[in-house]
């Protein structure tokens, strides 16, 4: 399957964080990868930043991606990362081809 949609979300702690915020944004990652639709989700902590994560979503079609940002899980992760005081910058990128069909996210 071809990725078709990809959703990041940018998280940075205020505070050290313990393997604990880790591990739980792992766990989301892994239920978020049983969504139909979704081709992988990926934890990327920043080299450079040590309080910057990068937390990605990978989907076959946006119709299902932008499902899953109104989901009960993607609102619990949010609610868990606004209870843990951290800054959050989402983004959402599906392609625009000339010619071909979209799948209706604009």
């Amino acid at each position: 399957m071809n990725i078709t949609a990809v959703n990041t979300l940018e998280i940075r702690v205020v505070e050290e964080v313990d393997q604990h915020f880790e591990r739980s944004l792992k766990e989301y990652a892994a239920t978020f990868e049983q969504i139909h639709g979704c081709l992988g989700y990926s934890v990327m902590r920043s080299t450079c930043e040590p309080n910057l994560w990068i937390f990605s979503g990978y989907w076959s079609a946006a119709s299902v991606m932008t499902a899953h940002f109104e989901s009960e899980s993607m609102m619990a992760l949010v609610n868990h990362l606004v209870a843990s005081c951290v800054n959050l910058t989402f983004a959402s990128f599906t392609p625009r081809i000339a010619g071909a069909e979209h799948d209706g996210a604009r």
